[in-house]
């Protein structure tokens, strides 16, 4: 197992992309060119980060930021393709909550930025979605189409790998995701198990159904209902559409990539409300199905 420097080692570059933000309705709202830039200062020991955003017609806005090894944690934890996920470690009435996810395959990311707006109730309500699509070479472009639902449409299975709150050994797993279509009804199933190092494994599910919003955006229906936003490049989020004290809930990103192959990020909160741990999970579509 790699650990946490190493694994953000994957991430050292230069990454050329774009902020790209979507309301709750799948509408963008605003797409501002970007310029991330990660390198290792002293080798072992410091990293830093400098983030350039230029609005079109706008002023460049420049963002510094250094971290010593082992790394950001406790609240950025990175898989050992680079992928990584943070937010706080608890969700709680009235405060700010939101989280960053990233996905990370060859010399190209998708990054999500999922933020939430804290309401009189004390519940929290999506308030935006930013995509952030990013390449190591200047100029390139993604190659997947917007995602739709008959692309994610039948039953995914693949393996699971997952890190603790606490920082535990990584532990490994499988996923089973089943999304149904129908004319006026969508369903959509969710079992992901983790192997434990004795005894049973511990599994988390979710099930949902619900409408279409428009044509890349579900409202689906649960203890806590949830929304799945289609967005560019076959990537989507699929979110608490409003998060209350109700039980446990998930905030999962996925891409669904021109190789066939889909990767999805989670981050799994307890019926505390307490981040327990975040899962990388490499699938694809079951044809035997």
């Amino acid at each position: 197992m790699l650990s946490q420097w190493q694994c953000i080692r994957q991430n050292i570059g230069t990454w050329y992309g774009s902020f790209t933000q979507f309301s709750p309705e799948g509408e963008q709202v605003k797409d501002t060119p970007s310029v991330l830039t990660l390198k290792e200062t002293v080798p072992d020991q410091t990293m830093q980060l400098v983030l350039e955003r230029t609005p079109p017609g706008g002023t460049t806005d420049v963002t510094t930021r250094s971290f010593s090894a082992p790394g950001p944690a406790p609240y950025v934890y990175f898989f050992e393709s680079g992928a990584f996920t943070q937010g706080p470690a608890q969700w709680t009435a009235f405060a700010q909550f939101g989280a960053e996810m990233c996905l990370t395959v060859g010399d190209r990311r998708a990054r999500f930025v999922i933020m939430y707006d804290s309401g009189v109730d004390g519940s929290a309500r999506l308030k935006y979605v930013v995509l952030i699509r990013e390449t190591q070479t200047e100029g390139a472009q993604f190659a997947e189409p917007t995602m739709t639902p008959a692309q994610i449409k039948g039953r995914w299975t693949g393996t699971l790998s997952a890190l603790s709150a606490s920082m535990e050994p990584m532990t490994i797993g499988s996923s089973e995701w089943q999304f149904d279509l129908s004319t006026k009804r969508f369903s959509l199933s969710c079992q992901d198990t983790l192997k434990e190092q004795a005894g049973e494994g511990q599994t988390r599910k979710l099930s949902l159904a619900g409408e279409r919003l428009s044509d890349n955006v579900f409202l689906l229906e649960g203890e806590i209902d949830y929304r799945l936003l289609g967005l560019p490049n076959g990537t989507y989020c699929l979110v608490p559409d409003v998060i209350q004290k109700v039980g446990e809930f998930r905030v999962e990103v996925g891409w669904l990539r021109d190789d066939g192959m889909r990767s999805r990020l989670i981050r799994y909160y307890d019926n505390r409300s307490v981040w327990t741990h975040s899962a990388l999970i490499e699938d694809k579509l079951d044809c035997k199905q």
